[in-house]
């Protein structure tokens, strides 16, 4: 008898810690009809936080990860926004915290319980499992599926897709870029007709193929000096949460070089930007980032050559700590670990990959 009591006792205060310990869990928002873009699990939560902030009452904190779409409504591309994970939400507090919650938002409930060794408890996630959720919603939030390069980043024996218009459907070719007296991108459809490319509007057009042409004078693109440099600098930056001197005179050195060429081959283009994308983030020049961010991601699926895409990865990845771009780069990178003696290019992006796994706590 008295041990049955004290394993009772013990169960009850096992459960009182339970039901007190503050975990990520998962709630659901039920709905009724409305349609998938009225879907706002999170304005009873803001409402409620609004409510208690006023009040001087105990916070919470929520998750509830959203993306941005575009869409071609009335002609013109307007972004809409939409829940990530449908009617899923994730609060931080403890089961008494959100029964408590539950009397102002009736409608929010838990998982249904699950037991395990005996015991059942609502579902939730561990702080580490959130920080990954957390870091994969980040790659699309604010993310539109298309991205297209302004005119300006077009250049010469560039190949464009008319997506509307009174060209849609043509393919054109870049034929003349602004300078030398002329004002505006020229493109040259069906092989006779000069359009200026201005007069088709940005989201009206798509590239799909890069120039692939001529030569390049520019070989010291492959200094190791500058390309080593950077990325030690990066691994710095990561590791202290701040960019020293020397770092940054690499980088202004960089950017005083590079930022103005004009590459001719999509190869070289690819290895200025990877060059370039670091020397903004460690220079904290956030305009000029998104600016060769959004330019880089045009051109992703126009790179044909394999080396040069996974440049562009493994940049984009190391710069961003996106999920997406960490698991293309790894996926590109993959079949090169099974080599005996890879190239030193490809033995460098390995390692480079490899250190960005490790500084971005992604091993």
């Amino acid at each position: 008898m008295t041990s049955n009591c004290s394993e009772n006792v013990a169960a009850q205060v096992r459960k009182r810690r339970n039901q007190a310990t503050v975990r990520w869990y998962v709630l659901t928002l039920p709905t009724a009809g409305g349609g998938r873009d009225k879907i706002t699990p999170s304005k009873g939560l803001d409402a409620e936080l609004s409510r208690r902030e006023r009040r001087g009452e105990a916070l919470f904190e929520y998750f509830a990860p959203s993306y941005v779409e575009a869409r071609k409504i009335g002609g013109k591309m307007v972004n809409t926004k939409h829940p990530l994970l449908y009617n899923y939400v994730f609060v931080h507090a403890s089961e008494d915290e959100i029964f408590r919650l539950k009397r102002t938002l009736p409608l929010y409930n838990f998982l249904p319980r699950v037991s395990s060794g005996g015991e059942s408890y609502f579902p939730y996630l561990s702080d580490h499992e959130m920080e990954t959720l957390r870091w994969v919603a980040e790659a699309y939030s604010n993310e539109l599926p298309v991205y297209v390069p302004d005119n300006g980043r077009l250049l010469k024996g560039d190949r464009v897709r008319i997506t509307s218009g009174s060209f849609m459907g043509m393919e054109a070719e870049v034929v003349i870029q602004p300078g030398g007296g002329h004002k505006a991108v020229m493109v040259r459809i069906l092989n006779c007709m000069w359009v200026p490319l201005f007069e088709v509007k940005q989201g009206e057009y798509e590239l799909i193929e890069l120039n692939t042409k001529g030569k390049h004078v520019y070989t010291h693109l492959d200094n190791d000096r500058l390309s080593e440099g950077l990325h030690e600098a990066l691994g710095r930056y990561y590791l202290s949460g701040s960019v020293s001197e020397e770092d940054k005179r690499l980088a202004c050195e960089i950017q005083r070089n590079y930022a103005s060429l004009r590459a001719e081959t999509d190869v070289m283009r690819c290895k200025i930007h990877s060059l370039l994308l670091p020397t903004y983030k460690l220079l904290g020049d956030e305009e000029e980032f998104e600016r060769l961010h959004a330019t880089i991601r045009g051109m992703l699926s126009a790179v044909k050559a394999m080396q040069s895409r996974a440049l562009l990865l493994v940049t984009l990845y190391g710069c961003t700590d996106n999920s997406l771009y960490h698991r293309m780069a790894h996926e590109v990178v993959a079949p090169w670990l099974n080599e005996l003696s890879p190239k030193k290019s490809r033995s460098v992006l390995i390692k480079h990959l490899h250190d960005y796994d490790r500084w971005l706590k992604h091993e």
